[in-house]
């Protein structure tokens, strides 16, 4: 499920590759976004001062920074795991 995937491919950004990776709670779903070192296209979110790109595990076939287009409008709560 949702909560599963984007929790441990946040998990695997920090520890595998050092980038920085927050939670992103939408209303019935949590997605993830990561702070590439370069840039990186796509939707993303600024959060303490860093672009976060979006990264939605469980968008099966998605691209680094696609959203899912029902949440494209809907601002999600950040949150560090």
């Amino acid at each position: 499920d949702c909560e599963d995937r984007s929790i441990l491919f946040s998990c695997l950004m920090r520890e595998l590759l050092g980038l920085d990776a927050v939670l992103l709670n939408y209303p019935g779903h949590l997605a993830t976004a990561v702070c590439f070192t370069e840039d990186v296209a796509g939707n993303y979110l600024t959060f303490e001062g860093k672009k976060y790109v979006i990264c939605d595990p469980t968008y099966i076939g998605a691209a680094i920074g696609k959203c899912m287009p029902d949440l494209k409008t809907v601002m999600p709560k950040v949150e560090r795991f």
